[in-house]
């Protein structure tokens, strides 16, 4: 009977250690049941920020565009104002003034003649104004210098396109 007794003390501390065990492993699949869920809430939210990180990167690039190109056109417009201004007010460069050509320095002779450019009114050589160029104020194309006209071709290439 005593090992009998025995037996049953040894099965039932083992019964109980056992039993403490499952509870200590139950508990642990609580836990990782809770890590688990709390991990895939994160991992939602860390896709949701990098979808909304995308987002904002494109839109933030867009918008440097846009203000790339405004800061152009304000450029533009401001350059239009100057050239319409002289051109309104006949504000030619004189003669007299002008010693050398405003583009290339070289001095005027009998035989290097002056020419005005008819869009901003300044001196130049022949050869820094033998383009031709039509402009709203003429009906024909004028004389225009080779940086009004690399201006001028450039906006009729940018109001084609």
């Amino acid at each position: 009977m005593k090992s009998e007794l025995t037996k049953r003390m040894t099965i039932e501390e083992n019964y109980h250690r056992d039993r403490e065990k499952l509870k200590q492993l139950s508990d642990e699949i609580a836990q990782l049941k809770a890590v688990n869920s709390s991990y895939l809430t994160l991992q939602d939210e860390h896709h949701m920020l990098q979808d909304k990180y995308k987002e904002s990167e494109l839109a933030l690039e867009e918008l440097g565009t846009q203000l790339s190109m405004s800061k152009l056109q304000v450029s533009d417009l401001m350059e239009e104002q100057h050239i319409a201004k002289r051109t309104s007010d006949g504000q030619w460069a004189k003669d007299k003034e002008a010693k050398t050509c405003r583009a290339c320095d070289v001095d005027f002779t009998v035989t290097r003649r002056r020419h005005h450019c008819r869009n901003c009114g300044e001196i130049f050589c022949n050869l820094c104004s033998d383009n031709k160029m039509p402009l709203p104020s003429a009906a024909k194309p004028v004389r225009v210098c080779d940086e009004c006209n690399v201006k001028l071709l450039e906006k009729q290439t940018v109001v084609t396109s």
